[in-house]
């Protein structure tokens, strides 16, 4: 059972990566195109998506991983009649704070528009992606049933279909308006985000529709009591979350207000500042958080995974999940922190049509930046697995914490000169290492995890080091030869890929035990380690 619940949160993290990825490439195909369509007309966009976020928080952070964990729970004790209950009380009560954001958001564009004094036009902006709100909320409740059976299936493919209908819809509608002006324009790419969660919510009710079909007859159940607080758990574990889930993009927020402003402060005028905080938020941010991808869909299954684990008292399998989490949250983080750190100036300059003296700018907050990339993997790894074992506010205050230290070390180091922007970037590093490293103090003392260090860290972080070395070298000589190209750089990262995938191996970060699981596996590991794996490795 301990070995079937392991394959089961890697198979379930894995088809979340593997969408997340896919996810991200449609997204910058998405950004990019409407960059050139729109310019200027950009900042209508930009400027709904911090309260956007902040009211998605609001409205959907915390709710899917309670219904994940409590159905997990659930089904694990044999219980179908009462995940099903979970999730339709789960469902009643995210259409009714989906609407309800919705509506705030809706009327009151506004208000909202005088904050961001980007124009009137941004109005119509915000009333265009209101009714996401409502489209996503309602998703998250399948999702996070769905997830709670560990059928991770249906939240991939509805994330692609998103991300596909967003893409479409959003360049035909920008393109369709932009006659009429900017702001329609703006309008119309956010009217094809708002079209995309109603399909992608149209998906996912399919999959649920299917899956509660090959589920148990619960006609027997029915006569049985009713459950009572379901509401009430749900609220338990999901306010926790919720208002960690907040934290980020409120510290967003106070980034807008204070980078610009301190920077004026020490001097710099208001196009030097913003160039830089432009560097730093779109240049550098996006491209950090892509790796979290894999991260975030490792913690999406972990929470279901080690509820039901902790429900049938295996601590056995709890240990288990929880150090293979760490392991995979460092095989992930750590390469792709050397490589963002040796190819920062190339992947921007690949990534963006940018000006020399920002690529100089972005590619400096990069190197910083990527150090966070570990830390950012530990933290989603670890939340999950916390999260599953019910201590979901200890997540929340470890990040509050963290982002505490990173509003006043910012404000300490920015305030230097010589420093300026880099301080912000150095700032987001702490935030993410305290909160990871206090994650990983908890964990270890409440699941009395004993880790091997040379496993977990040190196979990662020497061949992610060997990575970096060949990789600088490997993109030192095809500069040399093919010039400063695009082509040089994609060969760059293919030679760090296979080069960290051989050492991988080498290294045999992963046991034979590990290797079965994985389709293929059973094969590569007999020729590593000359033997068949146990039986019960297959689970």
């Amino acid at each position: 059972m301990k070995s079937e619940q392991k394959r089961s949160f890697v198979r379930g993290a894995a088809i979340l990566g593997l969408a997340g990825l896919v996810c991200k490439v449609i997204g910058a195909l998405f950004r990019i195109p409407l960059y050139n369509l729109l310019e200027d007309g950009m900042a209508y966009y930009e400027a709904v998506y911090p309260y956007y976020s902040w009211l998605l928080v609001v409205s959907s952070a915390g709710i899917p991983t309670a219904i994940s964990r409590m159905v997990a729970e659930r089904v694990a004790m044999g219980d179908h009649a009462g995940a099903r209950r979970v999730f339709r009380r789960a469902q009643a009560l995210l259409v009714g704070i989906g609407l309800v954001t919705t509506l705030i958001m809706f009327f009151g564009a506004g208000w909202f528009a005088s904050l961001v004094e980007v124009g009137e036009g941004v109005v119509l902006s915000f009333r265009a992606l209101a009714p996401a709100l409502l489209f996503v909320s309602v998703m998250c409740a399948y999702r996070g049933y769905l997830q709670g059976l560990q059928c991770m299936s249906g939240t991939a493919v509805s994330q692609l279909v998103e991300q596909v209908v967003k893409l479409v819809a959003g360049l035909f509608f920008a393109a369709k308006l932009l006659p009429m002006g900017l702001e329609y324009a703006a309008m119309g790419a956010l009217l094809g985000i708002s079209l995309s969660e109603l399909l992608a919510l149209a998906v996912i009710a399919l999959f649920y529709v299917r899956r509660r079909r090959m589920l148990p007859d619960m006609a027997a159940a029915r006569a049985a009591a009713q459950e009572e607080g379901v509401i009430r758990s749900l609220l338990a574990i999901a306010v926790p979350v919720t208002i960690g889930a907040s934290i980020m993009p409120m510290t967003g927020i106070i980034d807008s207000v204070l980078i610009v402003s301190t920077l004026r402060d020490i001097g710099f005028s208001d196009a030097e500042a913003n160039l830089r905080y432009v560097a730093l938020r779109t240049n550098v941010t996006t491209v950090i958080n892509m790796p979290a991808v894999l991260t975030t869909s490792l913690a999406m299954s972990l929470v279901p995974a080690v509820s039901a684990a902790r429900r049938r008292h295996s601590i056995g399998s709890v240990r288990s999940i929880s150090v293979t989490a760490i392991k995979l949250s460092m095989i992930v983080g750590l390469p792709c922190a050397a490589g963002l750190f040796v190819l920062s100036e190339q992947v921007i300059d690949f990534l963006y049509d940018i000006t020399p003296d920002r690529l100089a700018i972005a590619a400096s907050l990069m190197r910083i930046s990527s150090v966070g990339v570990v830390f950012l993997s530990l933290v989603q790894t670890l939340t999950g697995v916390i999260q599953g074992l019910g201590k979901q506010q200890v997540p929340v205050i470890n990040l509050a914490l963290g982002a505490a230290a990173k509003v006043a070390l910012m404000l300490a180091l920015m305030h230097d000169p010589a420093i300026n922007i880099d301080g912000a970037a150095i700032a987001t590093v702490a935030c993410y290492a305290v909160a990871g490293l206090l994650d990983l103090f908890y964990l270890v003392r409440l699941a009395r995890l004993s880790l091997n260090v040379w496993d977990l860290f040190g196979k990662p972080l020497l061949a992610s080091l060997l990575m970096g070395g060949v990789t600088f070298l490997a993109e030192a000589a095809l500069s040399y030869a093919l010039g400063s190209t695009s082509l040089t750089t994609l060969l760059s990262v293919g030679v760090g890929v296979l080069v960290y995938g051989a050492l991988v191996l080498l290294l045999r970060m992963f046991s034979a035990e590990d290797l079965a699981r994985i389709p293929g596996g059973a094969r590569l590991s007999r020729l590593l380690y000359g033997a068949r794996p146990k039986e019960g490795a297959r689970g």
